[in-house]
């Protein structure tokens, strides 16, 4: 495979196409990232039992600080991506390829950027906003692992437009085995250390771009429209994703300000404590993520008013099922916890906390694809902007006093807040489909 992704192919596969309705799109979605939550889980109690409280802090801290990387540096190009490839796929395959290959293009510019300014950056940057030098070398392997996020997300949108979620099952899956084996090795060695660790889980992203080529991501790919570097689709792409990557970025802040203010006030034990109750919080977010990357191309391609409300209760009621599935998270917590991580066993009262805004996430955060299929992504900028100042003056106010408790409420607010902005933005969404159907029927 070239960087551009340009070379014959046959069209995508009807049949595959067909056959991944809403309901088994989001099975093998949540198969994908079933896999994907039970060998990550066993990476988190390896790392979290091999570390002290103190040192999963900073590798936590670490973690977050990649998260929030990611968005800046452009992991919103991968929804722009899909949601301008998908419509071309079975008709223009040349014109998705070329949208391909120029979010690819942006996103290895941008990515590289940032990645060399960090890793020789790092001491002033661990000084500077972190106020620890002991950042600063696992800062540099933040570095690293942004590259591999880029490629290695990049693979994963292009199976999505696709609607290849039995591949996307098998890559998601790879990235935590790529982890547990990167985790073994260091274990056999007694080279067991928060640098090492993190080491694992940057590594794991390149193993998982490695064997997405190595399965065939790429196939789909017909020869790219326009010149090697088409300014028309780098327009088009960053055109859609500006206020994707703005929306992106503004989420990401919002959902890691608790752990990013939490890290300014208290010590690294209680951060490891907290880090260890959202990490299994964590595992609910991933079940809104399945339900949103399985139906984000089916909702861009909604185009009668009609469509809409089935839409929305078909949406709502998959991520109802799920909600009543994961009940048995919270009330086994105090043994879960006790079982699997011992040393954590204050983090049980913390994730119960989490867990209420994590299903209140899950039932109402879907919703948002109907602004995605209207192209209002502006809004989701406004919503999560409006977020990032609640949940930053709240959490300034209230975690110096309460900790990690107070973090973990901080949290639950804000994803209470977010789930009625969302439900707002789409009811006035509805009510201008619904107008534009009465005039369209006049």
């Amino acid at each position: 495979m070239t960087i551009s992704g340009e070379r014959e192919a046959p069209v995508i596969n009807q049949a595959e196409r067909k056959s991944t309705g809403g309901l088994l799109a989001v099975a093998k979605v949540i198969l994908g990232n079933g896999s994907y939550v039970a060998l990550g889980f066993l990476a988190n109690v390896v790392s979290a039992n091999g570390l002290s409280p103190a040192q999963f802090g900073l590798v936590s801290i670490a973690l977050a600080t990649l998260n929030v990387l990611q968005e800046i540096c452009g992991n919103g190009l991968d929804l722009g991506m899909v949601r301008l490839a998908a419509p071309h796929l079975e008709k223009k395959p040349g014109t998705a390829a070329a949208y391909y290959r120029a979010a690819l293009q942006i996103k290895l510019l941008v990515n590289g950027s940032v990645a060399l300014l960090l890793y020789f950056m790092a001491p002033e940057i661990a000084a500077l906003f972190f106020e620890n030098p002991d950042m600063a070398p696992m800062l540099r392997w933040v570095s690293l692992g942004l590259m591999g996020a880029c490629l290695y997300n990049y693979m994963l949108a292009r199976v999505q437009a696709e609607e290849r979620f039995s591949l996307y099952a098998v890559l998601r899956a790879s990235n935590n085995i790529g982890k547990l084996l990167v985790l073994g090795g260091i274990w056999a060695l007694d080279l067991f250390t928060p640098d090492s660790v993190l080491g694992a889980w940057m590594a794991a992203f390149f193993i998982g771009y490695v064997l997405s080529l190595a399965l065939g991501a790429s196939r789909h790919s017909a020869r790219a429209d326009g010149p090697w570097v088409g300014t028309d689709y780098w327009a088009g792409i960053i055109h859609f994703s500006k206020w994707v990557i703005a929306s992106s970025f503004l989420f990401s802040l919002y959902s890691r300000i608790d752990m990013l203010i939490l890290s300014r006030f208290v010590n690294a034990a209680e951060i490891g404590q907290y880090a260890a109750a959202w990490n299994i919080t964590f595992i609910i977010d991933l079940m809104t993520y399945s339900v949103i990357i399985a139906l984000l191309p089916q909702a861009v391609k909604i185009r009668h008013h009609s469509d809409f409300p089935n839409y929305l209760k078909k949406t709502f009621a998959i991520c109802l099922l799920l909600a009543v599935a994961l009940t048995p998270l919270f009330i086994l917590s105090n043994w879960f916890f006790a079982v699997f991580f011992p040393a954590y066993t204050e983090s049980a009262d913390l994730f119960r906390i989490l867990f209420v805004g994590a299903i209140i996430t899950l039932l109402f955060h879907p919703l948002y694809l109907i602004l995605y299929a209207r192209n209002r992504v502006s809004r989701l900028a406004i919503i999560n902007l409006f977020l990032v100042i609640f949940c930053t003056i709240l959490g300034l106010s209230v975690i110096p006093t309460y900790g990690a408790q107070g973090a973990a409420w901080v949290t639950v607010t804000g994803r209470v807040f977010s789930s009625v902005l969302i439900c707002y933005f789409v009811h006035l969404e509805l009510q201008t489909i619904f107008s534009e159907g009465k005039v369209q029927a006049a």
